[in-house]
């Protein structure tokens, strides 16, 4: 009985060795243990003599005869923002408030005004900025959108008799019946010098090509134009707008807000064919191109014209950042400025409506220079990288102890220039995914979806907190079983057998069954011998010595 019990204890003391050896090689810092709440701080979380603009009582703002001038413009769009490509479908769009408002905010007079960045769509200072307003040829930036939806720049149109169908004291490119230019030369028209007959041919061109009827009156084509106008409006996010010429010459249900042209002048500033046009202080050349040089029985133009942007053009108002964009005038709307500029690597669009000169000019560079002053984009996380690595439980150790804790897309903000490295973060895990450990650690539980929304990123500054991003698992996850295990324990073994640490445990492990086996076999021999000796002893060989 006692040499089974001895065996018994040598065969139990082995099997605990070899087990032990399956984790051998474990590396240090493994993230098993790691706690999922953390806090990390310091995250990355012009006119040139302006032309005649348009005026409702028939007077000409602008100084007669000066006609052939233009105004410009440049833009882009939000978190993690990507360029759309030239005439692509509208994607809605919403601009975010700034996380904290930085100080030393300008005063603005002008009744409607907003300051975003033209990437992420944050709004660094705001006034009014929903509230309807009449925007006059600031429209012009939605008209050239739908325009790029339809028709490519190297095409050439004609000119026709919708000309003849603005006002007289417009503001006009100067076209004239039957000649021909292209389509990039007539967006010219319509951007440097505010053409509001170059409006009108674009129109008229678009809703053709978009009705394949080239036959259709100017009125039918304005309907159409006008409907495609607030359908592009509705698709990039508009909530207070609604358009009824191509022009923007004054009528009651013609309106928008300083809101909504800065969601239009964001995707405008991301064709760059419209950011070329808007950021040229001038344009010299033939409307068509000089295509029809060798044809004297087609009519083509030389044009001259003049931006009507004091941002972009010499003068005292120049604005050494401005790229752009589109002014405007009439009675009801005021003088109005919808302004782009860049510096450094930040991209800011100012709108302003219902101002005055010279203080749309003014006011309009001080919006810019508060921005890039006061404020500096922060890159929390880019596209798909992990926040943090968050550790697993109940999953496929196969397929590693954590899963990577993402954002769909690239988290690009604006914060005042003194918060930036106050920023924290905490992640918590959503109720149904977690589960806590008696020592306080936080676990994911398998199974999981890669995009499956998991977390919530909380981030504060100061202790005040500024917003909330839902996070999502980076990775598929399998749930754990019995067999999938077993092969971890023995892939982990393995893979660590020739690692420093897992030949010094083999030949540990060598050595000790070395040790096993001598001992069972001095029990089992060694036994045999006190037996023998025994037997030697025996009474009936001592009987046999024995004299009678």
């Amino acid at each position: 009985m006692k040499k089974r019990w001895h065996k018994v204890l040598a065969l139990t003391l082995a099997a605990a060795l070899c087990l032990g050896a399956v984790g051998c090689g474990k590396e240090e810092g493994t993230t098993e243990e790691q706690q999922v709440t953390t806090e990390t701080e310091g995250t990355e979380g012009q006119e040139n003599t302006e032309n005649q603009e348009d005026t409702e009582d028939g007077t000409a703002h602008e100084a007669e005869g000066k006609e052939n001038q233009a105004e410009g413009a440049k833009e882009p769009e939000e978190n993690g923002s990507t360029a759309e490509t030239e005439g692509a479908a509208a994607s809605p769009m919403t601009l975010q408030e700034v996380w904290l408002q930085a100080d030393g905010a300008p005063t603005i007079t002008a009744e409607s005004t907003l300051l975003i960045d033209q990437e992420s769509g944050t709004i660094l200072y705001e006034k009014n900025a929903k509230e309807k307003i009449y925007p006059a040829s600031v429209t012009k930036i939605i008209t050239a959108l739908v325009v790029m939806d339809y028709l490519q720049p190297d095409e050439i149109i004609t000119v026709g008799t919708e000309i003849n169908e603005v006002t007289l004291d417009s503001s006009k490119a100067g076209h004239v019946l039957n000649e021909k230019l292209t389509v990039e030369n007539a967006l010219r028209g319509l951007l440097i010098p505010s053409g509001n007959d170059s409006a009108n041919v674009l129109a008229a061109a678009t809703a053709r090509k978009a009705e394949n009827d080239e036959e259709m009156s100017f009125a039918k084509c304005e309907a159409v134009f006008t409907d495609l106008m607030n359908k592009k409006a509705e698709e990039l996010g508009a909530v207070n707008s609604h358009f009824t010429n191509a022009h923007g010459y004054h009528d009651e249900n013609h309106y928008s807000c300083a809101y909504d042209m800065a969601l239009f002048a964001m995707a405008f500033m991301q064709n760059e064919t419209l950011a070329e046009i808007v950021s040229e202080k001038s344009y010299s050349g033939n409307g068509a191109d000089g295509q029809f040089a060798d044809d004297p029985e087609v009519i083509t133009q030389d044009y001259n014209w003049v931006s009507h942007n004091y941002l972009i053009t010499d003068n005292e108002y120049q604005y050494a950042y401005a790229t752009g964009l589109k002014t405007g005038f009439t009675d009801e709307a005021g003088e109005c400025l919808t302004a782009s500029a860049e510096k450094d690597d930040m991209k800011l669009i100012s709108v302003l409506f219902k101002g005055s000169d010279p203080a749309r000019w003014t006011e309009s560079t001080s919006l810019l220079e508060y921005g890039f002053n006061n404020y500096a984009r922060v890159e929390l996380t880019a596209a798909g990288a992990a926040i943090e690595e968050v550790p697993l439980t109940k999953h496929n150790k196969l397929q590693g102890d954590t899963v990577p804790l993402v954002y769909q897309n690239a988290l690009v903000t604006y914060l005042p220039t003194d918060a930036v490295d106050s920023v924290e973060t905490t992640v918590t895990i959503l109720d149904d995914y977690k589960v806590e450990e008696k020592d306080g650690t936080v676990k994911v539980k398998a199974p999981l979806t890669k995009g499956e929304e998991i977390a919530t990123v909380t981030y504060t500054i100061d202790g005040k907190e500024v917003a909330q991003m839902p996070a999502y698992a980076g990775a598929d996850v399998e749930k754990g079983t019995i067999f999938n295990n077993i092969w971890y324990g023995l892939k982990t073994f393995f893979s660590h057998l020739f690692s420093l640490k897992g030949l010094i445990t083999v030949v540990v492990i060598v050595v000790i069954l070395v040790i096993i086996y001598l001992i069972l076999k001095r029990m089992r021999y060694g036994g045999h011998r006190r037996r023998g000796g025994y037997t030697l002893k025996s009474p009936s060989r001592r009987r046999g010595r024995r004299r009678w």
